[in-house]
Parts: structure tokens; sequence; C-alpha cells
């Protein structure tokens, strides 16, 4: 680098450098193209912001589990990470301490009024019950992701009660876009392939020892037809949905709902929504949620699981066939055949 680089910009140099690689005085001198005493008395100034660590060579380097670069950003850009803290401060429901002090840092680096929604919602972060058990997991696996190491975990799925332990290569750490859930996706011991665990589900996390990713894991790829966070194997499936015209179909419009997502107008004004998608089971809450103004075409499996549920629905309101053989209420019955086709 050139000598006529003055100081700022050398700190803001070294400070960079020192991130990605372990470097003695000599080395950064030499890289710098400035004197060994000025890199020490540089060093010294940059260990009042940043922590560094010294390897067995002598080698100085920051803090990788220590350290944050500062970022810079227009208001457009400002905006967005306003945006993305207000979420995951609406979808923290434990006094995380790790959520409010980054909303707190990041409050201090933008313009108001962001600055005191953000102050305000880390106050409320801090306001919900302490978990320190999930904010201990939290960290452990955060650490385990940022510096490649191998995680025991002790996980309780959803189903069922019995506790398994992984030892777990953690690949990939990814936000579900339809729920507040967090998951950790990774190769485990227990498993021939890739899988999927709920953060919120693991019940310690122990660091072990390095590993090495492999070469040929590609996350989109992996999430390309998920549709949230569940990956699969094998070919997917086409998932063809049939939307009433109206509101339902402005609002479908509005969003892109899934990468490989197609949409077909329908003579009546509404359209015909298709995906191809590994696992349709996920997408199960999202087309209840459309009601009767969604109708399944395909695939078959997935069509008949919801009559299944229509017809349940029915019941349990008591939309049903009485004793005597006369419906209790033809209207909403029938509402649900129509919009399945069936009797």
């Amino acid at each position: 680098m050139s000598r006529s680089m003055n100081k700022t910009e050398r700190l803001r140099a070294m400070e960079l450098l020192y991130t990605q690689h372990p470097y003695s005085d000599i080395e950064m001198a030499e890289r710098l193209g400035v004197t060994r005493t000025t890199v020490f008395r540089d060093r010294v100034e940059l260990e009042r912001e940043v922590v560094f660590i010294k390897d067995e060579e002598g080698r100085w380097m920051i803090d990788p589990a220590r350290y944050l670069s500062n970022i810079r950003v227009d208001l457009a850009e400002a905006l967005s990470l306003y945006l993305a803290a207000r979420r995951a401060s609406q979808q923290t429901r434990v006094a995380h301490v790790p959520v409010a002090g980054a909303l707190e840092k990041l409050a201090a680096a933008l313009r108001r009024p962001m600055t005191e929604r953000l102050v305000q919602a880390a106050a409320k972060v801090l306001e919900q019950k302490a978990d320190p058990q999930r904010t201990t997991v939290f960290e452990t696996v955060a650490r385990a992701w940022s510096e490649g190491l191998e995680l025991r975990l002790r996980y309780r799925a959803l189903h069922g009660d019995k506790v398994r332990m992984h030892r777990f290569a953690p690949y990939l750490l990814e936000p579900s876009p339809w729920t507040d859930g967090v998951y950790l996706i990774g190769q485990s011991d227990l498993a021939q392939r890739v899988i999927t665990l709920k953060l919120d589900r693991i019940e310690t996390a122990q660091l072990l020892g390095p590993f090495d990713p492999p070469g040929d894991f590609d996350e989109g790829a992996l999430l390309r037809h998920a549709w949230g966070i569940w990956g699969g194997e094998g070919e997917p499936e086409r998932v063809r949905l049939k939307f009433a015209p109206g509101l339902a179909t402005r609002r479908l419009r509005e969003s892109i709902w899934h990468p490989s997502e197609d949409m077909e107008e329908t003579s009546d004004g509404g359209c015909i929504w298709s995906a191809s998608i590994f696992d349709w089971q996920e997408m199960l809450p999202w087309i209840r949620g459309w009601g009767p103004q969604v109708k399944v075409l395909e695939p078959k499996a997935l069509r008949e699981t919801l009559m299944g549920e229509a017809r349940a629905l029915a019941i349990s309101y008591g939309w049903s066939v009485n004793r005597s053989g006369e419906r209790a209420a033809p209207s909403v019955a029938d509402t649900f055949a129509a919009l399945f086709d069936t009797e």
C-alpha cells in the first residue's frame, strides 16, 4: 500500500486485514509500507476499540467471536435494517439480551424516528420473561456457525417426548419466512443427509471441535423447492391452487410467495397459482388461511387432506347430517362440497 495513506485510512485498512488473517507487526508493516513501530502504535490504538488474540506463531488478529465491523448506510439502507430489526423484536417472545443489545446498537447508528422506535423495542424485549437457557443456546449456536465448530445438541422434536443427542455440524442458520422460528441446517451423526432443527427445540448446546464444511453444499439448491426451510430429496411435486376472483387474487399478486411460482389468469377474473414444492405439508397453514377463496387442484394427496379437514371442521361446528337423515345446515355443507367438487 502507498506510504501516502493517512492515519485514519491506515487504521481502517488494518482493522479489515486483522479480521481476515493473523499478522505479525513486521508482516503488517510490509503489507502497508510503513515501519514496524508505526504498526505497533496503531495496533495498540485499535485495541481500545476491538479485541485482539494471538496465534501460536505470535501473530495478531481481531477476535472474530467478539467483533462486528462498523457499517455506513444511506437512509434507504437504514430503513431496510430498521424494518428487519423491528420484525426481529416483534417475534422475540422472551427477554432475549442479544436481540435487545442489537436493537440498541443499531438504534445508535440510525436516524430519528427509527432510533426512538428501536430503543423502545429493545426495552419491550427485556420486559418479557427471562429464559437464560435459550439465550445460552442462541449464543453457542451463533459461535459454532461463525467459527465452523461442531455442536453436541440435546434436541426434543415437536412430535414425541423423546430427547435425542446430536453431534451436529452447522452449515446454515435460516429464519422461516412464515413463522417466527429460526432453524439450524446441517449434518447430524443420526442422519445420512442434511437435516433441519428448530432453534427453540434445542435444550442444550455444547461446543466441540472444528469441522470442514462440504465443498458441494449448496443452500440455494437445498431450499429452491422448499416452502419454508424444509428441503427434500427426489423430485418436487407441482402444487396447483385456484384462487377466487376479487380480493384473494389481488392479494395473491401483491407478493412473491415462492421462487418457482407461476400465475395463470382465469376467465372469471381469478387465477391459478402453481409452484414446485418438496413438502406440501409445510404449505397447509398458508392454504388454510385463504379459506374458501382457494381450491386445491393438485396434487391429489394435498387435495384429499384439505377435503378431510373441511369435513371435520364442518362436523365440529355441527354442520352434519342428523339422525333423521336431514342436513342440519345444507348451505354450509354444500359450500364445503362445492369447494372440493365432492359430496
